[in-house]
């Protein structure tokens, strides 16, 4: 007899009324939502994660598709102007007040535009500074209608929209691009509407056209503000009202115009080319027009698709890794592509001259589930996964961050579809899984299906041959007129390990130095380490270390040990290739890998609670049972030549290998990844170095952070590690002395480029003594550079869309720093950017901008006092500590050591830098 408490029947009812009565999704109650007198809205929601942290986002309702034909390309160019000077904050002085208060442009201050949005936002905004609220809703007060948008500042932009499009002109983009355009809005206004623009625009374009655009669509009927994070709702929605309110809804304004697609019915063929592109890909699509789902429709919808691409994608990959099979890869989506535009998609990646097969394939599979669905069994994985992977998502919900929450929000914003609480949500699922049939997932792909509007394009190099058009219709009918079977799904109820394994002792426990953990050796040798937290609830992560590595490999191994724990992967464990090896564990929820680096061998994954001791058993076989297939060898060769003849097209690649091999001063056991070490690549060779480098634990380490039992996680660890043979070898690794040649390098390469653009990186290298305050200073000058360099070669000379620089010190395999600056630019500045890193570094030696020193300061400390609460931290403190020796300093000693570093430790650290460092100086330019 089965027996209900109250509060499961009344969670049972509360759960049914949805589905058996009530017509709308209810709405996430913990939202604040509003519309103001003049038609702005606002969503506010309280969210401590990150704590004491909150996330402003301005959503408006304005985008690329809103541009007349002498303005495209403004909306994007108005977005990059919301930076560049407000009423409120002239020039560049708002980015100046919020990274002095820790919030670093670009990661937390950013936006994109596209064809109907624009969405600003600024985010882990610290809350305990009122002042600094205040100030933050300010900045998005200004964004609503108080740009200052001077004849100067749109004047210096123009070069930073240039390089934008420089850098993004990329092959990839370009051939997208044209399929976007010319095929799949083919029929609209979004075709000629590309957000990035037209640069003959962006060059030219008279004042008045930016500020006709800007008073014209940013106003606060099409705008919302976002507010998500550690504050109190009440309070917020008080000052919203009373800072947005004011802002007044001119009269006359024009109606924001919703615009459609018109299909013609027919099927768009095309090859799209670029002299540097490598490999050759084919998509499939059928255009539909986007559907106004309601409610329960909607969320039904969701729950459906996701069934559909779990197991029509699980297809794919089954039958892509047969020898047979003439595609490398190929997947199935079903997304809005824009407003007005639903997309069914298949993406094939065929064999070297198999594109119609390949294609023949992906359509077969495709329409062999519009006619039959899935397998009993396949449905029951699908739904299975889903299920455990939301109920997972639900007992962690207090891990979704702020911007999580914010995203969520604008697309509710946007669209308007129905946005549940994450509860409601996981509970509609679990209850609506249980009753949808394979005649609904049939339904619902039949519709996504039609025999028009469809286009077939294939991307590929442009010296390269194509099938027809009319052969490709060919196979297209071929596919039609055949006579299909059902899916044939096999399965296996071999247990994954069937021996009857028994717990083995643990012969020492020790506590860590400096952390609350304890240390576990097994009778095999093998370290146990186990930190319990509360940080993410129902997940455990897992680690584990051996000195060794590549380093004590003979040169000649070197080739194949590239391809060691990949080859190893995709060909499962123990009896289970990898295929059935995930039909197997369908279900659960666990990731491991095996690592094989210079230094080190290594594991990591991450595991649900519940799913713990499988992940534990994946962890016997992969030391136990690996599995090394000849079929899942080929096609790691197969795809690692598709990769080589894309990396020769990659204008970059012959500038990134030249500078490895100066970094390394050309030593011999630096490789090249190209056909000729390719072949050297051996399928025994492979296998002997994975058995040689993790035979037996007793050189190993594991580290377990998160939601454990500590006495349950080490019973499992004294019964599947335990139970690991120890080698007997206590080994370390070999220095082989990657380091650059003394003095400068500079490495020059030339390519042919369809976009003429230089790129620019440059490397100092050398010795310095580790110790956390000397990493915190490498870092600072670091992060210093990246700021002066980004001023002048962005803001000043407008010469390139961003610079990167970073600066870190390690003592592993020995103690030296690494300061590196790249960007991309325009080719006839080369060498007056280049210059440019070497005078600001030599500025650093002598002066230092405090402000900016200040500003760095704060955003270590942010960042670090934000990464206390995750386990990830926590799991690179206990790893840094265990594996390498490193102490393990509390977070008041680090914000003590951060706010201690002077200008003079600066100086001092950029003046090592400038006279002791080996330079490798790499650029590429345009032959042409």
């Amino acid at each position: 007899m089965r027996t209900f408490t109250l509060g499961l029947f009344m969670l049972f009812i509360v759960f049914s009324i949805p589905v058996q009565s009530q017509d709308v999704v209810p709405f996430d109650t913990s939202i604040r939502k509003g519309v103001l007198s003049n038609g702005m809205h606002y969503y506010i929601k309280h969210n401590e994660e990150p704590k004491e942290r909150a996330s402003f986002y301005f959503a408006q309702n304005v985008g690329s598709v809103l541009e007349k034909e002498t303005q495209r390309g403004l909306a994007h160019f108005l977005e990059h102007m919301a930076f560049n000077g407000t009423e409120h904050y002239p020039e560049k002085t708002m980015l100046e007040y919020l990274e002095k208060n820790g919030i670093k442009f670009g990661s937390e201050i950013n936006a994109f535009t596209s064809f109907d949005k624009t969405v600003y936002n600024i985010s882990k905004v610290p809350v305990t500074n009122p002042r600094l609220i205040d100030s933050t809703l300010l900045v998005l007060h200004d964004w609503s209608g108080n740009l200052s948008l001077t004849d100067e500042e749109i004047d210096a932009e123009r070069g930073v929209i240039n390089e934008e499009w420089r850098t993004r002109n990329t092959p990839g983009f370009r051939v997208s691009e044209r399929i976007w355009t010319e095929a799949v809005l083919a029929g609209s206004v979004y075709s000629k509407r590309m957000p990035i623009g037209l640069m003959s625009v962006v060059n030219n374009f008279e004042y008045d056209e930016l500020r006709d655009y800007y008073k014209r669509w940013y106003r606060p009927d099409q705008q919302a503000v976002i507010v998500v994070g550690d504050i109190d709702v009440d309070e917020m929605e008080a000052r919203i009202k009373t800072l947005f309110s004011t802002i007044p809804l001119k009269k006359n304004l024009p109606v924001r115009p919703e615009f459609d697609i018109e299909f013609d019915g027919g099927t768009k063929f095309m090859t799209s080319t670029d002299k540097e592109i490598g490999t050759v890909g084919i998509q499939f699509y059928v255009r539909n027009k986007a559907k106004d789902l309601k409610e329960f429709e909607y969320v039904d919808n969701g729950i459906k698709k996701s069934l559909v691409s779990y197991i029509l994608n699980n297809r794919y990959r089954e039958m892509t890794v047969k020898p047979e099979c003439p595609a490398l890869s190929a997947g199935y989506s079903y997304s809005n592509f824009v407003r007005p535009l639903d997309i069914l998609g298949l993406s094939i990646q065929p064999k070297t001259g198999k594109e119609l097969e390949s294609f023949e394939f992906a359509l077969t599979e495709l329409l062999r589930f519009v006619k039959f669905g899935a397998t009993e069994s396949e449905l029951e994985r699908a739904k299975k996964s889903i299920k455990n992977s939301q109920l997972s998502r639900l007992k962690n919900k207090d891990k979704i961050s702020s911007d999580s929450y914010a995203n969520s929000i604008y697309s509710y914003f946007f669209s308007k579809d129905p946005m549940p609480d994450i509860d409601w949500s996981v509970n509609y699922l679990v209850e609506r899984l249980a009753t949808i049939s394979n005649e609904d997932l049939i339904n619902h792909v039949a519709s996504q299906y039609k025999k028009e509007d469809l286009v077939i394009a294939v991307t590929g190099p442009e010296d390269k041959e194509y099938p027809t058009r009319e052969a490709f219709l060919e196979v297209y009918e071929k596919v039609h007129k055949s006579d299909l079977s059902p899916f044939k799904d096999t399965t296996s109820d071999e247990p994954l390990i069937a021996e009857d394994l028994k717990e083995q002792a643990v012969v020492k426990t020790e506590k860590l130095s400096g952390i609350d953990a304890n240390m576990y050796t097994l009778s095999n040798g093998a370290k146990v380490v186990i930190y319990p937290t509360t940080y993410d609830k129902d997940v455990i992560y897992i680690k584990g270390y051996s000195p060794g590595g590549t380093s004590l490999l003979d040169k000649e191994m070197l080739p194949s040990s590239n391809a060691v724990t990949y080859v190893a992967s995709q060909s499962g464990l123990g009896n289970f290739n990898k295929i059935d090896l995930g039909k197997k564990l369908a279900g659960t929820n666990t990731s491991l890998g095996m690592g094989l680096g210079e230094l080190s061998e290594s594991v990591s994954g991450r595991s649900t609670k519940s799913d713990i001791e499988v992940l534990f058993k994946k962890l016997y076989l992969s030391f136990e049972a690996p599995r090394f297939e000849q079929e899942a060898f080929d096609l790691a060769i197969e795809r690692f030549k598709k990769g080589i003849e894309q990396k020769k097209k990659n204008k970059k690649s012959t500038l990134q290998d030249s500078i490895s091999l100066a970094l390394s001063n050309h030593n011999e056991r630096t490789l090249i990844f190209d056909e000729e070490l390719l072949t050297e690549i051996n399928f025994n060779k492979i296998q002997e170095i994975y058995k040689d480098r993790f035979n037996g634990v007793d050189d190993f380490t594991f580290v377990f952070v998160g939601d454990i039992d500590e006495a349950h996680v080490l019973k499992l660890a004294q019964k599947y590690i335990g139970n690991i043979k120890a080698s007997g070898a206590k080994e370390s690794y070999v220095d082989h002395e990657y380091n650059p040649a003394k003095g400068k390098t500079t490495v020059r390469v030339k390519e042919d480029m369809e976009t003429p653009q230089t790129t620019v990186r440059v490397i100092f290298n050398g010795e310095l003594s580790y110790n956390l305050k000397n990493g915190l200073v490498v870092n600072m000058v670091g992060e210093l550079l990246k700021k002066s360099c980004h001023e002048v070669i962005r803001e000043e000379e407008g010469g390139s869309y961003g610079v990167g620089a970073s600066g870190s010190l390690t003592d592993i395999p020995d103690e030296r720093y690494t300061v590196s600056v790249g960007f991309d630019c325009n080719p006839d500045k080369t060498d007056q950017l280049i210059a440019v890193v070497y005078d600001e570094l030599e500025k650093m030696t002598t002066a230092v901008n405090l402000d900016d020193l200040n500003e760095v300061k704060k955003s270590l400390i942010k960042s670090r006092t934000e990464a206390v609460n995750n386990n990830g931290y926590w799991m690179n403190v206990i790893t840094s500590n265990v594996f390498y020796g490193r102490k393990v300093y509390s977070l008041d000693e680090y914000i003590a050591l951060v706010n201690a570093i002077t200008e003079k430790d600066i100086k001092k650290a950029a003046g090592t830098i400038v006279k002791k460092s080996d330079i490798v100086e790499g650029v590429l330019v345009p032959k042409n």
